[in-house]
């Protein structure tokens, strides 16, 4: 008999997990996930108030942060984990919205598309680790919070509009 997997052991949880911890490593200037959720979806606020995307709120956090690294690479990742952890929350509640909305056919889609989001994210990422850090800040680390950032603009617009009634 085959053991089934919880939710809690595949390999998305152990990375979200190790994300988490190095994300939970913060210091007394870093004003934790709920914070920097918070300072996104603020941006994200203003940016809706002035019928724009929300494209400007990506390295809301992380750009800042990484000026003050000054060209310390650690650092620097640690500036662009800070924010996906942020953009990973909110992902998670953009699809929750779009599941709301209790439309089963975009569901499916929403659900289908994420396997091969992950996959291109997963994919394309880590090349960013070879190739010469000046071409993006933080290598594969600003590649996933590029690329998850965006994906949750588009699901929040999505959800807004499966949820219209």
């Amino acid at each position: 008999m085959r053991k089934e997997r919880s939710a809690l052991h595949t390999p998305a949880a152990a990375a979200l997990t190790g994300l988490l911890l190095l994300v939970g490593t913060h210091t007394l200037a870093d004003p934790g996930p709920a914070a920097d959720v918070a300072a996104i979806e603020a941006c994200l606020k203003k940016a809706e108030d002035e019928d724009r995307f929300g494209t400007e709120c990506i390295g809301h956090l992380a750009y800042p942060c990484r000026d003050t690294a000054q060209g310390d690479i650690a650092r620097t990742k640690a500036c662009a984990a800070r924010e996906l952890a942020a953009w990973t929350a909110l992902k998670a509640a953009a699809v929750r919205r779009v599941q709301a909305g209790g439309f089963r056919e975009i569901n499916a889609a929403v659900t289908e598309s994420e396997q091969g989001w992950i996959r291109l994210r997963d994919s394309l990422c880590p090349a960013f680790d070879k190739v010469e850090p000046g071409t993006l800040p933080g290598d594969a680390t600003y590649c996933r919070l590029q690329t998850t950032a965006h994906r949750v603009l588009l699901l929040r617009k999505l959800g807004d509009a499966v949820n219209e009634r």
